[in-house]
């Protein structure tokens, strides 16, 4: 028993001890002389946060990133309307379509870039015989500033739009280098949220997904309606892509969302640039031939069956209407496809005050309309399959 408590009981009690006076000694460390430099205390150093907040990167990017908000005049397409036994006529409806994004400056002298998809665009589809002017854009700088902006190109396939603002002097977001991306980054999302205002969120880039020659940005930072067409940037505030789609069951976010590559964005801009503005009809329209003409229009001609006159534009101040037919563009005879191809594309090279000649059938009557050619609006559409600036005329539906 004895050999227990010297060997065991008494070192344990002994070590209690201590401990709990080891534990008290601060309590009494201003009460002993000298005492308090033998104890652990506070270095006087506080907790650094500036090494842990992303504010410096957020002051920097957010005047550059914008709010978007999109007004269409659209005529839906019912049907088709039975006239007489022998006749009928496209039925529509006009109605007014709205959507917010955010965009992102990429140039002080206005050139901002947004997705595609908050826009209603003419689509030759699903409603021909139109009437759809493009989309009234107005843009909410970051000092609250609305600014109305034109469209001046898109590329459906990479879910981009460049907008251009008459403002000069503007912050905007260089491109980081996106050759040192790699999956576990840092990187912060800007934009509208849900039009409650301009916000960040933070995340990492999941994954680089590769898409052909491509790849788009797989990041969990949160992406919510409003925010498509605003910045993703790194630490730095340097843009890193463009936010575009989240895949959620739920309408939010899920932690699962898509950024288009900025160099795909900046390469929109330099490829539009590079190309210049050409001439603007404001037309749309396709290649009938006169059988077609003669049951749906009460006319016998071939040639471009006039779908969509941009509201004030060059066409509609000439006098063109919807359901005119176009037999001649600058002399060239419009009978089938190919020539129509070519009417269209020598119309596209043309510049802006110049004059095109349209020779029109109107119910019968042939009618020859001077047309001067505005500045460009979407003039520069990029397909899936063709990344040149050529546009293709009947995938979109569109005489510049």
């Amino acid at each position: 028993m004895n050999r227990i408590l010297n060997y065991i009981i008494w070192p344990a009690i002994a070590g209690l001890v201590f401990g709990m006076v080891l534990l008290q000694l601060p309590r009494f460390a201003g009460d002993i002389p000298g005492l308090s430099a033998y104890l652990p205390g506070d270095t006087g150093q506080e907790f650094n946060l500036s090494e842990f907040t992303f504010a410096d990167a957020f002051a920097k990017a957010a005047p550059a990133v914008v709010s978007i908000n999109s007004t269409t005049e659209v005529n839906r397409y019912l049907g088709v309307q039975r006239v007489n036994p022998f006749q009928s006529r496209p039925l529509f409806a006009s109605d007014e379509s709205t959507s917010l994004g955010s965009g992102v400056i990429i140039s002080p002298d206005g050139y901002i870039i947004t997705s595609f998809h908050i826009f209603e665009l003419p689509d030759p589809e699903l409603t021909p015989n139109r009437n759809d002017p493009l989309p009234t854009v107005i843009v909410t700088l970051y000092d609250g500033r609305n600014v109305e902006a034109n469209v001046l190109a898109v590329d459906e396939a990479n879910d981009l739009t460049l907008l251009k603002i008459d403002e000069t002097n503007l912050a905007y977001l260089s491109q980081a280098d996106e050759y040192t991306l790699d999956a576990g980054d840092i990187v912060l999302a800007i934009g509208n949220p849900r039009n409650i205002g301009q916000s960040i969120t933070l995340g990492i880039i999941s994954a680089l997904l590769s898409t052909g020659d491509s790849y788009v940005i797989q990041t969990d930072a949160a992406i919510n309606p409003g925010n498509s067409g605003g910045a993703l940037v790194d630490i730095n505030g340097r843009l890193v892509g463009i936010n575009s789609t989240i895949v959620s069951e739920s309408g939010g976010s899920e932690g699962i969302s898509f950024a288009i590559p900025a160099s795909k964005a900046v390469g929109l801009m330099q490829a539009y640039i590079e190309q210049g503005p050409g001439g603007f009809m404001g037309v749309g329209g396709r290649f009938v031939n006169s059988g077609f003409s003669r049951l749906m229009l009460d006319a016998t001609a071939a040639g471009l069956w006039v779908e969509r006159v941009s509201k004030n534009g060059p066409a509609d101040k000439a006098g063109l209407r919807v359901n005119d037919i176009i037999l001649s563009l600058e002399g060239i005879n419009i009978t089938d496809d190919l020539t129509a191809m070519q009417a269209i594309q020598t119309t596209n090279n043309m510049r802006p005050g110049e004059t095109v000649v349209a020779t029109i059938n109107r119910e019968g009557e042939i009618l020859t309309l001077p047309i001067i050619l505005g500045v460009g609006e979407a003039v520069l559409w990029l397909s899936e399959e063709d990344q040149s600036l050529d546009p293709d005329p009947f995938r979109n539906g569109l005489l510049r």
